[in-house]
């Protein structure tokens, strides 16, 4: 399977879709994956978790590092004006709803009813995880959307749409059902490395038990996403009662697709095909476009955060000349010193360079960092066992995490957030719960920066942390933030009677603050 990249002028950037292709590594599969005469569940599985990674990676990581004050476009550049201005059409991100429907999910469900025939039960867990992980994926987008309806092909044409809340259950239903199916000691039912392009290329107890630690974690945040709601409080009392002594993404794991990219045009990381380099390693214009938002560079250099120099590039004119990192702020005028050389690119952390072979960087969906974060904040709310103490120890763990992800390593986190004096950093400044929640979403946030943006805007909106984010200068929405995004053209068209009437910008999805 190959991935495409639409480039559509100075529009907006690559929606990534998957095509078939034939040449023979992960990212190619031999026959049309929806044809069951043609294929096997072993070569649909990769094709459905490439196509989530390149979403979560490429278009929905794009969009969220935008809208979450971690980037921006270079003044002298057109690419990001839908996000910039908020101006989200129902075309802007159609490709992504008909990707994640039409492909990875109808791939999930085939890979599920195949294994259930066979008996593969590892299968069936994995299709069934990543079932729930997209469904979140489009709930936290778009709100309600179909859900018991859906995936029924040409038997239920229009579906109904599901109250997103009602959806959140099925979530955890599904996840519940695919911890159950998982079967480490079995001997004829483990996904191959080729198969399993997550966690296959290992032993079948090894990988099963970091999809049962993942499926844990997911249901940490499917669950935590809906806790400041007080209508759901006894739903999510009662899903953390089911975690009682369960185990979570430990420290190392973190969740990527990676079907085997290359440095060849096609066959990038899907981050790296969208903003990186060339097969040569020169700088495409969408790496230029793509610039870090003064919002967050500040933030990091006034925390002293040495993230900055993994997450940012230096800028090649700064100005003042003496600065090293220089953040655009959204919305600016292109003038002689605000180009893209006077502002810093997005860093070697989440963007290595061709010679780093960043073009083979794996497609995260979840990150150790992000778990530990997750697991710091059950603690902190009583959710989970374990009290101040272990609160801490799993926010700093989440910290370290972070650092190692982008190249750094646990002692340089370490001697960071102690000799910090800001109590959004070092967990004994931060005296009050509250602080200590505003400490933990905030550390999240720089987490995701790069990485999974999507979860730094959603977390934005379910918490308002960090405090005080941008508003672009060009912005058409009266200076509010996108609380969602627009129902796609597609839809519309076909099931425009079951399509809820929205504002983007106060129709709330159910757990946003």
């Amino acid at each position: 399977m190959k991935i495409k990249h639409i480039i559509k002028g100075l529009a907006v950037l690559s929606l990534t879709i998957a095509v078939t292709g034939c040449e023979k590594n992960f990212l190619d599969i031999n026959a049309n994956p929806n044809t069951p005469t043609t294929t096997t569940p072993e070569l649909v599985l990769p094709a459905a978790l490439a196509s989530t990674g390149a979403v979560v990676n490429n278009n929905f990581n794009i969009l969220g590092n935008l809208l979450a004050g971690n980037w921006a476009q270079s003044p002298d550049f057109a690419f990001y004006q839908p996000q910039e201005t908020y101006q989200l059409q129902p075309t802007t991100y159609d490709a992504v709803w008909t990707s994640l429907y039409a492909g990875a999910l109808n791939d999930y469900k085939y890979v599920e009813d195949q294994g259930i025939a066979s008996g593969k039960t590892n299968q069936v867990a994995i299709a069934k995880i990543m079932q729930a992980y997209n469904f979140q994926l489009l709930v936290d987008a778009w709100g309600d959307i179909p859900y018991s309806q859906a995936l029924n092909g040409t038997s239920v044409i229009t579906p109904k749409f599901d109250k997103a809340e009602d959806v959140y259950d099925g979530i955890l239903s599904q996840i519940d059902a695919g911890i159950a199916a998982i079967n480490a000691t079995a001997t004829g039912d483990n996904p191959t490395v080729n198969s399993d392009i997550v966690f296959g290329n290992t032993t079948v107890a090894t990988a099963m038990n970091k999809w049962l630690r993942f499926a844990n974690t997911l249901k940490l945040r499917v669950l935590l996403r809906q806790s400041l709601i007080p209508s759901r409080v006894a739903k999510v009392t009662a899903g953390f009662a089911t975690l009682a002594g369960k185990t979570y993404l430990a420290v190392g794991e973190n969740v990527g697709t990676n079907p085997g990219y290359l440095n060849l045009a096609g066959k990038f990381s899907p981050l790296y095909g969208a903003i990186g380099f060339s097969v040569t390693g020169a700088e495409t214009s969408n790496y230029q476009a793509t610039r870090g938002n003064k919002y967050a560079i500040d933030f990091l250099l006034n925390a002293a955060d040495p993230r900055v120099g993994l997450l940012y590039r230096p800028a090649v004119t700064p100005v003042p000349a003496t600065n090293t990192y220089v953040g655009v702020y959204p919305g600016t005028t292109a003038t002689t010193t605000t180009k893209k050389d006077n502002y810093s690119a997005v860093g070697a952390g989440p963007l290595p360079s061709s010679a780093n072979s960043g073009f083979g960087k794996p497609a995260y969906l979840m990150t150790a960092a992000e778990g530990f974060f997750l697991q710091a904040e059950a603690i902190l709310k009583n959710y989970l066992p374990g009290g101040p103490v272990a609160a801490r120890a799993a926010y700093e763990a989440g910290i370290q995490e972070s650092f190692k992800l982008l190249g750094s390593t646990a002692a340089a986190a370490t001697t960071y957030y102690t000799a910090s004096t800001s109590p959004l950093v070092n967990w004994t400044l931060a005296t009050t719960a509250n602080r200590q929640f505003e400490a933990i979403i905030t550390q999240k946030w720089i987490g995701n920066n790069g990485l999974n943006g999507f979860e730094a805007w959603a977390e934005y909106r379910r918490t308002g942390f960090p405090t005080n984010l941008p508003v672009g200068i060009n912005n058409a929405s009266g200076g509010k933030l996108p609380l969602r995004i627009p129902y796609p053209q597609n839809e519309l068209a076909a099931n425009g009677t079951n399509v809820p009437v929205i504002d983007i910008f106060t129709t709330k999805i159910f757990w946003e603050k």
